[in-house]
């Protein structure tokens, strides 16, 4: 009767090795697009926008952006390291924000005399109290030149994670996350695009998001999670 218990055992230590081995991530499917992939979408959508004059994605963007309501971290740690360049150029205050009344502002002015457009343009703004729905957390940061952040935060096991990073687009930001053992989870290689991370945990753990600047001129960027 003690053969089975004597093979059982060596078992469980071999599992226990190889989950220390592995990243805190859940190999099932990430859950749908939520609140932060959101707000990614809005910003890439907005700034393409703006830069072709298409007023359909615009206004898209406007309404999508405007869906998300953002709170402040409550439970974030931040660390800053290395010393940015005391000449350094100082840098835009961040990327255009298109839940910003100055965004619809531009809507306005891109629709022209479209009445249709002109009518969806005030039914955005007049419906802005009632179309919040979905719930991000968000921090603003400055960030010198060829310095980094380091972000602590807890996230849920079996909980879909999304982690967003919008630069004001001066320099390329990269990001990179990994979970408590300091194993990777998820990297954006260095961009001045707005980026998005998006996993499911495995167990409850504190994730580290570093962000880091890799340009002659300060950043400032805006660091989303749900």
């Amino acid at each position: 009767m003690l053969r089975p218990a004597l093979i059982f055992l060596p078992l469980i230590s071999l599992a226990a090795v190889a989950g220390a081995d592995e990243a805190n991530i859940s190999r099932t499917q990430n859950g749908a697009p939520g609140a932060v992939s959101q707000l990614i979408t809005a910003q890439r959508g907005y700034e393409m926008a703006l830069k072709s004059g298409d007023p359909i994605l615009l206004l898209a963007s406007v309404r999508l952006a405007r869906g998300v309501v953002l709170r402040m971290p409550m439970s974030w740690e931040r660390v800053t390291e290395g010393e940015a360049p005391a000449d350094q150029p100082q840098g835009k205050e961040g990327a255009p924000d298109p839940a910003s009344s100055t965004a619809v502002v531009i809507v306005q002015n891109f629709a022209g005399d479209d009445p249709n457009l002109q009518d969806y343009v005030y039914d955005l703004d007049a419906q802005l109290p009632n179309g919040r729905k979905e719930t991000a957390i968000a921090a603003d940061a400055v960030l010198g030149a060829g310095q980094q952040d380091s972000w602590r935060m807890p996230l849920s096991g079996a909980v879909p994670a999304e982690i967003g990073l919008i630069g004001d687009g001066d320099t390329s930001l990269s990001l990179t996350i990994t979970d408590e053992a300091g194993l990777p989870v998820c990297t954006l290689p260095p961009s001045p695009e707005p980026g998005l991370c998006a996993f499911t945990p495995a167990r409850n753990g504190f994730f580290t998001i570093v962000v880091e600047n890799l340009g002659a001129a300060e950043n400032s960027y805006r660091l989303l999670s749900n």
